[in-house]
C-alpha cells in the first residue's frame, strides 16, 4: 500500500450565506489528511460504485450507529459528486457494483489534567512572590480541560473481487483516507472542515479515475 499524508490548510473565501460567517480563527486547526492505496487495484478499469446512503459513526463506548441527518446527506453528496466526476457511475445495488465506498465518522472527547506551579513547574524558585508568603513553597494545583476530535474516514473496497460462493469471504480495502483533526464548538465550521478533509482525499488521490 502506497501512502500519501497532507495538510489542509485555508484558501480563499468563504461561501456567501445568510448565516454569519464563521471566525477564520476558528478553522486554524484544519484536519490532517492521510491516504493510502494498493497500486494492484486496476481503478481506471472500474466503470460503477456502490455507496450507502446513510454515515457509519462511532464515538464515546465505540458503538455503531448510522448519521443520516441533511448534515450526512451533504456529505454522502460529496463523495457522490467526487467520485462522478471521476467518470464513474453509482449504482444503488452492491451487486451491480464494481466499486464500494463506506464513510465512517468517528468522534471523541479527550479528558487532560495536568499541574501548574509547586515544584514541578521549574519556572519560579521559593520565595519569588516575597515574604508575605510566609517563607514557604506553595503547591502546585491541578488544572482540568477537554477537547474534542474528529476523524472522517474513507474507505473504498473491489467489489470485482467478490466470490460468489463465498459472499463471507471480507474483501481488502483497496483505498483508505482518514483525515483527523480538533473540533470547535460551531457545528457549521465542523461541518466545513470535515467537507474540507474529503475534497483533500480526492485532491491527493488522482488514481483513483475511470478510463
Amino acid at each position: 500500500m502506497k501512502k500519501i499524508m497532507c495538510y489542509v490548510f485555508l484558501a480563499g473565501a468563504m461561501l456567501s450565506s445568510c448565516e454569519k460567517e464563521p471566525d477564520l480563527g476558528e478553522m486554524d486547526g484544519d484536519f490532517t489528511v492521510y491516504t493510502q492505496y494498493d497500486p494492484e487495484t486496476d481503478f481506471a478499469g472500474a466503470s460503477t460504485y456502490f455507496l450507502p446512503d446513510s454515515i457509519l459513526t462511532t464515538g464515546q463506548g465505540m458503538r455503531t450507529t448510522y448519521w443520516k441527518d441533511e448534515n450526512a446527506q451533504k456529505l454522502i453528496a460529496q463523495v457522490k459528486d467526487e467520485m462522478d466526476g471521476r467518470g464513474y457511475t453509482r449504482s444503488h445495488e452492491k451487486a451491480d457494483a464494481d466499486l464500494g465506498v463506506q464513510i465512517t465518522y468517528v468522534e471523541n472527547t479527550v479528558n487532560m489534567v495536568g499541574f501548574a506551579g509547586g515544584y514541578w513547574d521549574g519556572w519560579w524558585a521559593p520565595y519569588y512572590w516575597g515574604p508575605y508568603w510566609g517563607g514557604g513553597w506553595y503547591y502546585p494545583f491541578p488544572i482540568t480541560y477537554q477537547y474534542n476530535t474528529g476523524a472522517i474516514v474513507l474507505e473504498m473496497v473491489d467489489l470485482r473481487t467478490a466470490d460468489a460462493d463465498t459472499p463471507e469471504k471480507r474483501l481488502p480495502v483497496v483505498w483508505v483516507a482518514n483525515s483527523e483533526g480538533l473540533l470547535s464548538g460551531s457545528s457549521r465550521v465542523n461541518l466545513i472542515l470535515v467537507q474540507r478533509a474529503i475534497a483533500q482525499s480526492f485532491e491527493q488521490s488522482s488514481y483513483i479515475q475511470k478510463q
